[in-house]
């Protein structure tokens, strides 16, 4: 398996700590929020690595390579990371054909069991869902079928029809990378929806008979870093984990 890790974008809302500094490189604790994932997936048998960067890129690059010498990296630069978004940057990660992946945005906190959690269950295709506590507005919501499988990703739905929320990590099988590799280009190269989330992708896969079942995360602590106070709550959070 390879994980694919999305790092591109600028990140304003964590201005002036991101003027000169990819998010992902922000510290928690005695780490980066990106070292703390990859030591945590490396530890877990996870050691090929994409990666997708973007805005200060060089650092990312520099930052893996020599904090994880061992461990194997892919980079891809997406140059237009100001106007694009991370559907775009995985296109660019060109996946292999066949080959299972564990996809993760690189701004994501999260406690080692909740990549246990995802490697152990057996779907093929399957996306980490925080069923406990508020779910907010902007956040992107999951609806569930009858039958458990997810039907719907957007940050557009009610929160009041939602079953929880995607917290940005999903294993997928080599047959669904293929399908995906080849929906993320014809809607950003033909289509022109190079401003999207990647999750239209997995619901227009999905709509067409993919089956993506959800991992209930319940109380592990997973989290997003979008603004200052987000970071200030997981340092708290983090500081003993």
């Amino acid at each position: 398996m390879r994980a694919i890790l999305l790092a591109a974008g600028q990140a304003t809302r964590l201005r002036p700590l991101t003027d000169n500094c990819p998010k992902c490189l922000l510290s928690v604790g005695e780490e980066s929020i990106l070292e703390r994932a990859v030591r945590i997936l490396g530890e877990r048998g996870i050691r090929r690595f994409t990666v997708v960067d973007g805005f200060c890129g060089d650092m990312i690059r520099q930052t893996l390579g020599s904090t994880f010498p061992d461990f194997e990296f892919r980079f891809i630069r997406n140059d237009d990371f100001q106007t694009t978004n991370n559907a775009w940057s995985l296109m660019l990660a060109d996946c292999n054909a066949g080959e299972p992946i564990f996809l993760m945005d690189s701004d994501i906190l999260f406690e080692p069991s909740v990549i246990d959690r995802l490697l152990a269950d057996d779907a093929p295709n399957r996306l980490g869902l925080r069923t406990s506590g508020s779910v907010g507005q902007e956040e992107m919501k999951v609806s569930l079928g009858e039958d458990g499988r997810v039907v719907n990703l957007t940050k557009e739905m009610p929160v009041s029809e939602s079953a929880g929320e995607s917290v940005g990590l999903e294993v997928f099988s080599g047959e669904f990378v293929t399908a995906l590799m080849e929906v993320l280009t014809r809607r950003m190269k033909t289509d022109g929806y190079v401003n999207e989330y990647y999750e239209a992708s997995f619901v227009e896969l999905m709509q067409s008979g993919h089956k993506v079942m959800p991992v209930d995360l319940g109380d592990i602590l997973c989290m997003e870093i979008d603004t200052p106070e987000d970071l200030d709550s997981a340092r708290e959070a983090f500081k003993n984990l």
